[in-house]
């Protein structure tokens, strides 16, 4: 069974969702380093489902977006985890290096855009208060 198509409205509110997340980058990116730093400290307990720090600039992404934001992964992750995100959550975008991965997902390389520094793509994410004990519906 392949994935369904997004109806127009559907798409549209995709578009308007990705151009908040490169309005909101954009803006993070031209911020003094003092003032991200101080933004991204206010994330700083914030970690990935698989324990991984955010960045700086994803920490910034994270709290103008959602700024209780605890514990984040990709709806997979959470599968994963034992956890389901709740139908009709809005995750959150954040930037994921583009490249080559195995088959538990995880990163094996990394490919270089054309000005040869690694290409990163937008993602999405959900805080942990987002989803359910997997097998619980709210």
């Amino acid at each position: 069974m392949g994935r369904k198509q997004a109806t127009p409205e559907q798409q549209a509110a995709a578009a308007e969702r990705r151009q908040r997340f490169y309005e909101i980058a954009k803006k993070i990116g031209a911020m003094p380093d003092e003032e991200r730093a101080a933004l991204a400290g206010k994330m700083a307990g914030a970690v990935m489902v698989t324990g991984r720090g955010l960045s700086v600039h994803n920490s910034c992404l994270v709290y103008m977006q959602r700024p209780d934001a605890t514990i984040l992964g990709g709806f997979h992750q959470w599968r994963k985890a034992g956890r389901a995100v709740r139908k009709g959550e809005r995750g959150l975008m954040v930037w994921a290096p583009a490249g080559k991965r195995d088959a538990d997902g995880e990163l094996q390389s990394i490919t270089d855009g054309p000005d040869g520094r690694p290409r990163f793509v937008p993602v999405t994410v959900f805080d942990v208060a987002q989803t359910d004990a997997a097998g619980v519906t709210a």
